[in-house]
Formats: C-alpha cells, structure tokens, sequence
C-alpha cells in the first residue's frame, strides 16, 4: 500500500509522441528519476492534461512542425490546461519553428539529442515550485503579494486585478516576480534569465523578448494597462 501510495504521488510528465522507441528511452530516464510518464498521442494529449494532474507535457517535435504548433496552441489556449508546463524537443538549426513555438506558448525548448540532466534539471525545477501540486487539506493557501493594484499568488502562479484573475506559465510568473522586485528600476536579460529559468541551460536574449512579449500582452488584457517598458540595448522594467 505505502508503494502504490508513493508511486501515485510522483510527479506526472506526459510525452506526446509518435515513437514508441524515443518515448521508451525518455520514459526509462524519468521514471528512475522519480517521475511516471503516459505516452499520449495528438489525439489525447488535450484529453489526459484536462483530467490528471500534471507537473508537464513534453512535445517531441521531430515531426511535422505543424502537428506540434497545433497541439501546443490547443493545450495554451484552453484554461483547463494553459497553466501546465510545455516542453518541446526540436530538432537543432530550426529555429523559426524554435520562435513559432514560442509565440504558440510553449514553455521551454530543448534541442535534440536532448542533454538529460539539463531536462531533468528543469522538470525538477518545476516539482520544487510546486506550482501544479495540489494542497493537502488543511494547509494555509501560498499568501498573496500585493504590487499597487495587482496581487500575485505563488502557489497558484495567479495575477489578478480587482476582481479578474489569469494565470501566468512558469517562465512568466518568475518573470513578472522579478520585475516586481524593483518597480521602475531597468532588469538586463541576463538578470532576467538568471531568475526565470533554471542554471546551466543556454537561453538566447530573443527567447527572453518572447517571454517578456507574452507577459506584457497577458497583463495588458488583465489591465487594460502597458505595464513593462522596454528600454533599448538596456532590457525591461514595470511601472506599477
């Protein structure tokens, strides 16, 4: 009983994809990690993330780059499903497929042959934050930060304004955290990427400008304000 109880509280990885070798091999190295994996098709992928809970979904994109832009615009434009971590594996030199999925929401790239320990490393990340666990009953809720009108929650990576609320993925909400820090002051990429992505994983300063792109845009429906400015050569601030 105490096994099967441990095995249901391991975090919950899905890998979208068509190889069952690759999904093996990927499955093999989670699993030992601590994880349990589903392998689910682009038929499913939307089905299983609406009803399980679930720490991330990994898109194999050594395919028709179109089959995974669908999938992820479809798991990133539903509300059941746009706060959970998505990864994608793409294949190495391709990157306007790198940036059309970043612009559909994906989370995180990696390119393929994907370093293990630089995946792991990031799944890990998100187990520690706990943003996709679900609270014992009886825990006190994440306290809410409040910055001027808006308040953030950590637990549930929320942002809201009055009585509206979205929620951010996990690049954004750490994004947002830390611009927060410091309301006005200028933050550099490179600071930026120090606070939103885990250490030792290359992230180029276009990737950042998405993520910030996608932030401002989602506060901007929330608020109907432009909160972050960009300042040239310098990188991003919030006026609050």
């Amino acid at each position: 009983m105490e096994r099967m109880k441990a095995q249901h509280a391991r975090p919950l990885v899905l890998i979208c994809s068509d190889n069952a070798d690759f999904y093996v091999l990927l499955s093999h190295i989670l699993v030992r990690e601590g994880f349990q994996t589903i392998l689910v098709g682009d038929d499913d992928v939307f089905e299983q993330a609406s009803v399980k809970e679930v720490t991330a979904i990994i898109l194999d994109s050594a395919r028709e780059p179109s089959i995974t832009l669908t999938a992820c615009a479809a798991i990133k434009g539903t509300d059941a499903t746009s706060h959970i971590p998505t990864i994608a594996l793409v294949s190495a030199g391709d990157e306007r497929h790198y940036l059309n999925l970043l612009k559909a929401g994906i989370d995180e790239n990696f390119v393929r042959p994907v370093s293990p320990a630089r995946l792991l490393a990031y799944l890990s990340s998100l187990v520690q934050s706990g943003a996709n666990r679900p609270r014992p009953a009886g825990e006190n809720p994440t306290p809410t930060v409040g910055f001027g009108a808006l308040k953030l929650d950590e637990g549930r990576r929320t942002v809201s304004y009055g009585d509206r609320e979205i929620q951010l993925g996990p690049i954004e909400f750490k994004l947002l955290r830390r611009l927060f820090e410091s309301p006005g002051r200028v933050f550099s990429r490179l600071e930026l990427i120090e606070a939103a992505w885990p250490p030792n994983i290359y992230v180029q300063a276009r990737t950042v400008d998405v993520h910030v792109g996608r932030l401002r845009r989602s506060l901007q429906r929330l608020t109907g304000l432009a909160l972050i400015r960009t300042v040239r050569a310098a990188g991003y601030a919030i006026n609050i």
